[in-house]
Order: structure tokens, then C-alpha cells, then sequence
């Protein structure tokens, strides 16, 4: 019965209702301000659409598309950059400022914004035009004939991203006749240059690095390079003497990770000759440094000195080249190429006047009855950078016999000294001083001396 009353009561409150509806006006009022709030938002929400990332990013793509198809690459540029610094990681924006880039030949800047593209986004389409563009600039230097080792530098960094790229591997393999080829004409421009535009450190990284892709993933084909790279194409050039002693390590690293050559081992042959004899000659050097001339006496009646000048003499097989005058330096050596194999020489005075003193073996036949003679030379150092006035100090070990009492001939051992002081003219001033060494020694007259010079 209660549910009935609660059932009553409900459709009581419905009638009374029913009984009380009046007719209803329209708010115009009302309904323009709801239109006029759907229309702010409307607007709002496309003001917030039109602020986000990606929609700035896509316009300033946009804007720069169109300023490229009107050739104003500057202003597309701009654009791009606009977009990337919304979104560095937008691949398209990085891509189309490359492409301006190109456009009006700044591949230096092309290969950047490609190369940061690809470190920002992990594009492979972005690494991939970057390896294609360094190749592309690669090829152009070297057709213009303006390659240089900085060109191998740079295909080298293309092999180190794809160490399979076999475009790389032909052009770096030409590169080694076509950019070294514009060190050949002067001997010091490889490993020597003033300008530092070439050095030995750069060509080391060549190596080192070519031998590190080829570790990693060893072919023929680079193999063939590397060994090609091992030995300059230049037939002759010079090195810094410590950087041939560091070249002994590369050509060690090379001999062991891809095999040797002829023309390879006559070069390891040639710098382990070198380190030899500047081991014979380093005291003497430190003693001519302080001006200890009169140190040559002993020095040119060692056996280390007689072995090395009988070398030269009777010639013998020496990597060394077989000159009457054998000049030893410590500053610097030249490698020359004849037949596929190589010889070397110390850089003389003449060739470089900056060195720190240089010393001329004696490998001239001269007898003294059935005695060869012992000489050796020694020019020291420019004085404050001034080579003029030059002095070369020259000492001879004579072996000669005079007559003692009762005409009987004794054999005298006798020293010469001479000087040669050559002026900026052209003049020189010569002095030889025939008795230096010790009271026992045979004193000859300038005549006799002389006339066995001349003879």
C-alpha cells in the first residue's frame, strides 16, 4: 500500500504541472553570445594549432621550399635554419639546406649541416648524402688538380663510415697518383712544408687510420691501397730525421696487418742505416756543439769512424749514397727512388743552412806512403740566424815519415787543421796550421802540404 501512495503522489506532481505551462519567449540575446564564444574558440584553438612545433616547423620547410624555387638560396637557407632550431630533429630541413647549400657551391657547409643532421637524427638518407657529397668534392678537387693529402683525409672519413663503399676505395686509390702528385715538383713540400698545408703527422693519419678500417673489416681491395699508401709517390722528398725514426713504427704496424714490398723494406732499410750512423757521429756532435774542435783528432782514428768511411771508399753495399763527401746532419734526410728501391743522404749545409752543424766524412783515396789518410770536415751552426761569415773547419790524420839522425826515416804522425772562412761576397779566407796536437807530431811546410793536396 505505500508503493501505491508513492505511484499517485508522482502523477499528481505531473498534473499540476501540466496545469501551470506558459508559452516561452526566445533569447536572441542568449543565443548570439553562444555563437560568439563558439567563434573565440574557434579562432583560440587555431591560434594554438598555428603555434605548434611541428606545424612553425612545416611552414618554415615551406617558406624555404618556395624561396629555392625562386633561386634565393640565402633566404631558404634561413628558413631551414629557422626549422631546425624548432626541431633539430626534422630530416627534411637538414636535407632541402643542404640542397640550397650546394646550390650555390658551399659543399664545405653542405657536408656540415648533412653530417650534424645525421649525428642529431640517426638518418641513414642523411649520412648517405653526406658520404656521396664528400666523395662528389672530393672528385672535383682532384679534376681540378687541386687535390692535396687534405683530399685523402677526407675520403678516409667516407671509408670510415662505409668501410664497404667501393667508390671510395677507386677514388682514394687514385687520389694517391693525382694529390700527391702536387708535392713532387719541390722535395720539401710532403713531409717539410713551411706552410704546414702537408705534413708527416697528416700522412701518418692516413695510414692509422686506413689500417684501423682494414682491421675492423679486412677486403682486398683496401689491403691493395694501404700498401700503396705505405711508401710516398714521390721519387724523392725529404723528412724530418725524428719523423723517419717514427715512420720505422708505421712501417712496422703496415709490415705486420697487410704484408711488405721491395720498395717498403728499402725504405725500413734505409732509416735503420740512418739511426746507425747518427749513433756514430752523436758524441762527437755534442762535444762540436760546446766548440770542442779539437775532439775530431781522436774521432777521425776511432775504428767506428775508420768502418764507416772504409764503407764509402771501397764501396760497399750501404743504403747510404755513395758520395766522396758524405755529409751527416741530424736535422733531416732525403729518400730518393731509382729502380723501385731507395737510397738516402743527410741534408748538406748548402741544402740546409739552418742546421744545427753539420759534419762531411772524407772518403777520398790519398796515401801517405801506403797510409790512407783520415779527414773529416765540420761547419757549425749560423750564429743568431746570420750564415755569413761562414767558417768550415777541416782535420786531416797524416801519416808521414821524416829523417832522424843518420838519415834514418821515422814514421810521425801528424794532425792538420785547417779553416775555410767563406763571406757573404763569395771571397774565402783559408789557413791551414800544419803541427796541432802534440809535441811529437811531424810539422810539415805549407809547400809540402800543398803540393800533396794538389797532387
Amino acid at each position: 500500500m505505500g508503493y501505491r501512495s508513492k505511484d499517485n503522489a508522482y502523477v499528481s506532481a505531473k498534473r499540476r504541472g501540466k496545469g501551470r505551462r506558459r508559452k516561452q519567449k526566445t533569447d536572441f540575446k542568449k543565443i548570439g553570445l553562444i555563437a560568439l564564444t563558439g567563434a573565440v574558440t574557434i579562432v583560440a584553438g587555431y591560434a594554438v594549432y598555428s603555434h605548434l612545433p611541428f606545424v612553425k616547423v612545416n611552414k618554415a620547410i615551406a617558406a624555404g621550399n618556395r624561396y629555392s624555387e625562386n633561386a634565393e638560396y640565402d633566404a631558404a637557407i634561413s628558413s631551414y635554419s629557422e626549422a631546425i632550431e624548432i626541431d633539430a630533429g626534422s630530416v627534411t630541413a637538414y636535407s632541402n639546406m643542404a640542397s640550397a647549400y650546394l646550390s650555390i657551391d658551399d659543399s664545405e657547409s653542405a657536408k656540415k649541416v648533412l653530417y650534424d643532421g645525421w649525428q642529431n637524427t640517426d638518418n641513414e638518407g642523411l649520412l648517405s648524402n653526406y658520404l656521396t657529397v664528400m666523395l662528389n668534392d672530393a672528385v672535383n678537387t682532384m679534376n681540378t688538380g687541386e687535390g692535396n693529402i687534405d683530399t685523402v683525409l677526407g675520403v678516409v672519413s667516407v671509408l670510415e663510415q662505409d668501410n664497404t663503399n667501393k667508390d671510395a676505395i677507386e677514388i682514394i686509390s687514385a687520389a694517391y697518383d693525382r694529390c700527391f702528385s702536387v708535392y713532387q715538383e719541390d722535395v720539401n713540400s710532403l713531409f717539410r712544408d713551411s706552410s704546414n698545408t702537408s705534413s708527416f703527422a697528416k700522412y701518418t693519419q692516413i695510414l692509422d687510420r686506413l689500417l684501423d678500417i682494414y682491421e675492423k673489416s679486412p677486403n682486398d681491395e683496401l689491403k691493395e691501397v694501404i700498401c700503396k699508401y705505405a711508401v710516398p709517390s714521390s721519387n724523392s722528398f725529404t723528412m724530418n730525421y725524428e719523423d723517419a725514426v717514427n715512420y720505422l713504427s708505421e712501417i712496422d704496424k703496415i709490415e705486420r696487418c697487410v704484408g711488405t714490398s721491395d720498395e717498403l723494406s728499402s725504405l725500413k732499410a734505409c732509416i735503420e742505416n740512418a739511426k746507425d750512423v747518427q749513433g756514430v757521429f752523436a758524441d762527437i756532435f755534442t762535444q762540436l756543439d760546446v766548440g770542442n774542435v779539437d775532439e775530431l783528432r781522436e774521432f777521425i782514428v776511432s775504428d767506428e769512424y775508420v768502418a764507416l768511411r772504409n764503407v764509402f771508399l771501397n764501396n760497399e753495399e750501404t743504403p747510404q749514397e755513395n758520395t766522396v763527401y758524405v755529409a751527416i746532419s741530424r736535422e733531416a734526410m732525403i729518400f730518393n727512388r731509382n729502380d723501385g728501391k731507395f737510397s738516402y743522404r743527410f741534408l748538406n749545409f748548402e741544402e740546409n743552412p739552418e742546421a744545427n752543424g753539420v759534419i762531411t766524412l772524407w772518403a777520398n783515396y790519398f796515401e801517405d806512403d801506403g797510409v790512407q789518410r783520415n779527414s773529416i770536415s765540420y761547419e757549425p751552426a749560423a750564429i743568431d740566424g746570420n750564415i755569413y761569415p761562414h767558417t768550415k773547419y777541416s782535420v786531416t790524420y797524416l801519416k808521414s815519415y821524416t829523417n832522424s839522425g843518420s838519415n834514418t826515416k821515422v814514421a810521425k804522425m801528424n794532425y792538420r787543421l785547417s779553416t775555410a772562412i767563406t763571406n757573404e761576397d763569395g771571397t774565402i779566407e783559408e789557413t791551414i796550421i800544419s803541427d796541432w796536437g802534440g809535441t811529437n807530431e811531424y810539422v810539415m811546410d805549407i809547400e809540402t802540404i800543398e803540393s800533396r793536396i794538389r797532387a
